[in-house]
């Protein structure tokens, strides 16, 4: 778990966690630079079971990838927000979908219970109407962080890369790594109550208009298109080696990688593969790549 200013929930999620948790299970929480109160309410729960250590502010992509990184040797490891409640079961459940996937790296995610700011269920994430693959996870993510988890093999194709520069979701960077080397599980079944409220990091929003206005939102303040396009480069600079030769094929059919950078292709921009889940996000996509070369790119202005 990875903490910021979070204290007015965390001691509830926590304890949906620890009553849940086995014995010997352990949480490893790292604040990332929290001004309020939120430690001193992890700390109050008194529980051994809990190591809670404090960092300066990297953000929650790297604070998730740096924690990680770290983690000892366990059977899973399993991601929550602060915020979250979640619901009894959820460490079974993840385990049982993992569990007969030990010969090979697997990520597990499940769908989310939407609830407002009091915990008043609203509604469930609808099902993806295509199952996870790696031509999806290049252009998009499936995997809500809260909901994921990891069996050991896969852990262990992670940390090695570390904390890679150019990733800022840590969520969509597993799902992009485990697509291309083992499988992805996911679960339509909720698992956790989803707190809507006006902290989110991204959240799914309250109905659909809400959601896409919070989508907007997020494409305003921050280069979208860019983020995609590095974490494809720091992937290919610490995988690409290693790729088969179809996903390798896949990745340079659509993207122009030099080095630590990326760039979309024509085919990527103009081709008629379906990449994401909707055809809505896919046109979007479509939308939003030529939009950004030409922006990093400017044509040349012509003489008259």
């Amino acid at each position: 778990m990875s903490t910021y200013n979070g204290e007015r929930y965390v001691a509830e999620q926590l304890r949906s966690i620890l009553e849940q948790l086995p014995a010997d299970g352990r949480i490893l929480i790292r604040d990332d630079g929290s001004s309020d109160g939120t430690v001193a309410a992890i700390r109050a729960l008194g529980d051994n079971r809990i190591n809670v250590t404090s960092g300066p502010n990297v953000g929650f992509g790297c604070s998730f990838l740096t924690l990680l990184a770290a983690a000892p040797l366990a059977d899973m490891v399993m991601f929550s927000d602060q915020d979250d409640v979640w619901l009894p079961g959820k460490i079974a459940r993840a385990w049982q979908h993992l569990q007969p996937l030990s010969d090979r790296p697997a990520l597990y995610g499940s769908a989310q219970m939407l609830a407002d700011a009091e915990l008043r269920p609203l509604r469930a994430t609808p099902p993806w109407p295509r199952g996870p693959s790696l031509a999806n996870a290049l252009t998009e993510n499936i995997i809500t962080g809260c909901t994921a988890a990891l069996n050991r093999s896969a852990v262990d194709l992670l940390q090695r890369a570390g904390v890679p520069e150019g990733v800022h979701f840590h969520d969509w960077w597993m799902y992009l790594v485990v697509s291309a080397f083992g499988t992805v599980v996911f679960d339509d079944e909720p698992t956790l109550l989803y707190r809507q409220h006006g902290g989110n990091q991204i959240g799914h929003g309250v109905g659909w208009f809400a959601r896409y206005a919070g989508i907007v939102r997020f494409l305003l303040r921050n280069d979208w298109v860019g983020i995609l396009l590095a974490q494809v480069a720091a992937f290919f600079r610490h995988y690409g080696d290693e790729l088969d030769p179809a996903s390798r094929l896949l990745i340079l059919d659509l993207f122009d990688v030099q080095g630590s950078n990326a760039a979309p292709r024509w085919r990527l921009i103009c081709g008629t593969q379906r990449l994401r889940q909707r055809s809505g996000d896919d046109l979007a996509l479509r939308v939003l790549l030529p939009i950004h070369v030409l922006h990093i790119w400017p044509l040349p202005s012509r003489r008259l």
